[in-house]
């Protein structure tokens, strides 16, 4: 959607046209429905803690695809949930 954005037009033409645009937004549809999905079975307290790693791939996406330069900070930050999440999933249901 950042790419998309660079090329932003607010004419309806542009959008419909605008492919980074529209396929990020796509994604975003396909994940809403997934978690949609994965909500109706799944486990709510362990399932939010693996939608933090959204920010995980996002921010490593960012470093590896758009001009972001990496911080100690977001390396943390980083770190930190991935360490959260893998304690949470260590106590979740047993079969």
């Amino acid at each position: 959607m950042k790419v998309g954005m660079a090329h932003f037009r607010p004419d309806l033409i542009a959008m419909a046209t605008n492919l980074p645009l529209l396929a990020g937004y796509t994604l975003y549809g396909v994940n809403t429905l997934l978690l949609v999905l994965a909500l109706r079975d799944g486990e709510l307290s362990m399932l939010y803690p693996i939608i933090a790693l959204t920010y995980v791939w996002v921010t490593l996406l960012s470093y590896a695809l758009l001009p972001e330069k990496p911080n100690v900070y977001k390396n943390i930050g980083i770190a930190t949930i991935v360490v959260g999440v893998a304690v949470l999933g260590r106590g979740g249901r047993k079969p």
